[in-house]
């Protein structure tokens, strides 16, 4: 199943994502309308401007025309004649102003200024002809007429009509301009106590979901805790009944080979003896007889044997008797000569506080291990290692058969190695066995001696509540 984001962590993140791009929008469209106002703004400041220089000068003009007349020095007439240079270009750039960036009304106060001017300027060129013509008194018969002031007074007044116009249209940009840059001002504040919000939100929401898996995650180490702690108690419970099932065989074993020695034992010893009696009286007399007697001599010599090795098998005399070295040498020789195998045995000083459990382990592990070198290595040589080292009693088997399948040292149905490393786990020991396909197996042993005044009664199981094992592939 796909883990899914929270709705309710993404809700706020969807919201916040939509009102972000709206503020983004309202932004730029109030950004937009800044840069159309700002420069509708420079153009009525460029038109004003312009406007200004046009009035000046006709202004500066009609002053210096007015001087010469009255004074009659044509120094005076500079003003005029500079006016009247410049007069194209700047009605032309004024007229291109107004085209770019001025308004239809606009547009016709600028054909009408333009056309009053060119009569202002008519009217000065005529006057200052006809004060080169008639004299000064005709000139100033036709400026008392007050066509000249009439029309500076109409440029003026469409003048002062145009700049008004301009400064309103400054003043609605400024209005605008303000207007958007507050509107942006509130957006980002709305956008920050928004943000500020949304980040307090998802953090709560975090927090709250952290909280939630790691209680979580308590609760599963809490139930992983008790199911190992029950596993652990179960495996204890297995362990301890396994170790008591182990030794009440070695008990059972061990009483029947005693039944074995003392019952059947007896009753061979006791015919053995009265067929030789009898093989011994009719030798003479009945030599059919008694060769008959004879092989049942030999019978019963084969079954004393075999009652010899069954006993062995099940509980070796010679552990009990002369220890474990001699008991694993005597083991060791006849598996191996049965099965035509080459050994080699070193087998150190670890006579004296060896305790019965121990020995009887591994005893029992070379005798599993041999019995599978036999069944399944095809090996042609054997090695068995016993000594005595500071962590305990080291036994290693090796041969160079065939080598362990992948797998098979941890194999649970593999009973024998279960059975070996069962044994040593009882007794607190560490197991390992390694090979590789082709190139042998190694069975390592080593288990720990106790103090020799806390020596384990023979009788009794070893206590495995705290055994180890470690089962290492090579």
């Amino acid at each position: 199943m796909k883990n899914r984001f929270p709705l309710k962590v993404l809700f706020p993140l969807a919201l916040g994502v939509i009102v972000s791009m709206a503020i983004l929008v309202f932004a730029e469209i109030g950004y937009q309308r800044l840069e159309v106002a700002n420069r509708q703004s420079t153009g009525a400041l460029e038109i004003e401007a312009r406007l200004n220089d046009l009035v000046a000068l006709v202004a500066d003009a009609e002053t210096g025309q007015r001087g010469y007349l009255l004074t009659g020095d044509p120094t005076y007439l500079a003003p005029y004649k500079a006016a009247e240079a410049h007069l194209e270009a700047a009605i032309g750039e004024l007229r291109e102003s107004v085209l770019n960036e001025g308004t239809p009304p606009q547009r016709d106060r600028m054909s009408r200024l333009q056309s009053l001017v060119g009569r202002k300027f008519n009217e000065m060129e005529a006057t200052l002809a006809l004060n080169e013509k008639s004299g000064r008194e005709a000139a100033f018969q036709l400026i008392d007429t007050g066509i000249g002031r009439r029309t500076m007074d109409e440029i003026r007044k469409e003048a002062a009509e145009m700049s008004k116009e301009l400064r309103t249209s400054i003043t609605t940009g400024t209005s605008r301009w303000r207007r958007d840059i507050e509107f942006a001002r509130v957006g980002m504040a709305a956008m920050t106590v928004f943000t500020v919000a949304l980040l307090l939100v998802v953090w709560m929401l975090t927090r709250r979901e952290i909280s939630l898996r790691e209680s979580q995650r308590l609760r599963s180490v809490e139930e992983q805790s008790r199911l190992e702690s029950v596993v652990s108690d179960r495996t204890g419970e297995l362990t301890e009944l396994l170790n008591y099932v182990q030794a009440v065989r070695e008990e059972e074993k061990s009483t029947l080979a005693r039944d074995i020695h003392d019952e059947l034992g007896g009753i061979l010893v006791g015919a053995k003896m009265d067929v030789a009696w009898a093989a011994d009286h009719t030798k003479e007399r009945d030599p059919a007889v008694a060769a008959k007697l004879e092989r049942a001599l030999k019978m019963l010599d084969q079954g004393v044997e075999i009652k010899r090795r069954v006993i062995e098998e099940l509980r070796p005399t010679l552990l009990d008797n002369l220890g474990l070295s001699a008991a694993l040498d005597w083991q060791v020789r006849q598996t191996c000569d049965r099965a035509g195998l080459k050994y080699d045995m070193e087998l150190g000083d670890v006579e004296g506080d060896v305790p019965p459990p121990i020995a009887i382990a591994l005893y029992r592990i070379v005798q599993e291990g041999l019995t599978n070198i036999v069944k399944y290595a095809r090996a042609r040589n054997v090695s068995v290692e016993l000594e005595r080292t500071e962590k305990g009693l080291h036994l290693m088997i090796r041969d160079d058969g065939v080598g362990l399948p992948t797998g098979a040292e941890t194999n649970r149905l593999s009973h024998g190695i279960s059975g070996m490393r069962q044994r040593i786990r009882a007794l607190n020991g560490e197991f390992r066995i390694y090979g590789r396909h082709g190139q042998g197996t190694t069975i390592d042993v080593t288990i720990p001696l106790p103090p020799s005044d806390n020596d384990a009664n023979e009788d009794e199981a070893p206590d495995a509540t705290k055994a180890e094992v470690r089962s290492t592939p090579a």
